[in-house]
């Protein structure tokens, strides 16, 4: 039942009164009882509620911050471990390079010993050469000299030819000396070149690694940079996020206080509305059964005023009967002395039948009629 609403409820009159002088009276007298609901704070509740859905709705946003900064949170980590698989494939390839480096090094380290020593040696090769080649004019000389003399007439004595013969033998030994260090410088130079190439190529795969080593400590440091970043800004989400939801929880437990006393105010009320509509249905009950009994009684009073009239019907139409009762008497009796006369009709004619048939059938079947008619 709406707030607001007046129920009429409808008395008859005291059930001293007879039920007679109600339907002559007609319609009694009303006496109305006024039943209002009592009216609830809606706007607070509504209010209430409204504050309640929007604190569900902040905790849901909060929720989906959460779930973002743990995916964030997922995802710095995956970085971070991709960061360090970097890491590892870079001293991976640190220690792998490592062993050619320090090969390709200790390569080169004797290759310039051994072109360091045939420096040496060429250099003494030189002013050894140097010496054959003043050796060699001097011999030039004497051969010149000494073929003036010859053709002079002049005899050479032993010792200087002796002498001209080992420095020939000298020059000769001197000669093949200088063309195998000529050999040998050829390939400690060929071997140079070669290991200059191999020292070339190495460096510059130093120098790439070196460079792909900066780039991705580049890139790491401005990863590692982006997600202290992010980190700071999620960490800084985070707390004001945790603030606003300690605040948030306080404004809800503040709204739960507010709507537990709310609903005490409203439980209180529909208790009050509940006895208030139990009254009017108990007021509606009595009124309903007032009635009912007022309409008993004006169908007693109708039945029995048509009693009265039945009854004088019944009167005549019981001395009417009483007088059917008269005449089928009469007719009664009328019957009977019918009855009687047309019994001692069928005895004289019984009597008659068997005086014929005593006359009629011989003496040996006279029995059997006798017997029959027994």
């Amino acid at each position: 039942m709406s707030s607001g609403t007046v129920a009429f409820v409808d008395l008859t009159s005291s059930p001293c009164s007879s039920p007679r002088s109600a339907a002559r009276r007609g319609p009694a007298g009303v006496s109305t009882v006024e039943l209002a609901d009592p009216s609830l704070d809606l706007v607070d509740v509504r209010a209430s509620l409204s504050a309640l859905q929007q604190a569900v709705d902040q905790t849901e946003a909060l929720r989906g911050l959460r779930s973002n900064h743990e995916a964030l949170r997922r995802e710095f980590l995956a970085s971070r471990r991709r960061v360090e698989d970097l890491d590892r494939q870079l001293a991976d390839a640190a220690n792998a390079a490592s062993p050619y480096m320090l090969f390709c090094q200790h390569k080169y380290d004797v290759i310039r010993h051994k072109l360091e020593s045939t420096r040496t040696e060429l250099a003494d090769c030189l002013n050894a050469l140097q010496e054959l080649s003043e050796f060699h004019d001097w011999i030039s000389t004497l051969e010149a000299q000494l073929a003036a003399a010859s053709s002079f007439g002049v005899i050479i004595p032993p010792d200087p030819a002796r002498r001209i013969a080992d420095l020939e033998s000298q020059l000769a030994r001197s000669q093949s000396d200088l063309q195998v260090a000529r050999e040998r410088q050829s390939a400690l130079a060929s071997e140079l070149r070669e290991s200059a190439t191999s020292h070339k190529a190495a460096q510059a795969e130093v120098t790439r690694l070196e460079a792909a080593i900066k780039r991705k400590n580049c890139r790491l440091r401005t990863l590692h940079a982006n997600y202290e970043r992010r980190l700071r800004v999620a960490d800084t989400t985070i707390a004001t996020h945790t603030a606003e939801l300690g605040r948030l929880q306080d404004r809800v437990s503040t709204l739960d206080r507010d709507l537990q006393k709310t609903s005490q105010r409203a439980q209180a009320a529909i208790s009050q509305r509940d006895q208030a509509r139990a009254a009017h249905i108990a007021t509606q009950d009595r009124v309903s059964a007032a009635r009912d009994t007022i309409a008993r009684l004006e169908k007693r009073i109708n039945q029995v005023e048509r009693s009265q009239k039945s009854r004088q019907d019944l009167e005549s139409a019981l001395a009417t009967l009483q007088q059917e009762e008269d005449a089928l008497a009469v007719q009664r009796d009328e019957v009977l002395g019918q009855l009687c006369e047309r019994f001692m009709e069928g005895t004289d004619l019984r009597a008659e039948r068997d005086q014929v048939v005593q006359h009629c059938v011989p003496s040996p079947f006279r029995a059997e009629p006798q017997a029959s008619t027994l």
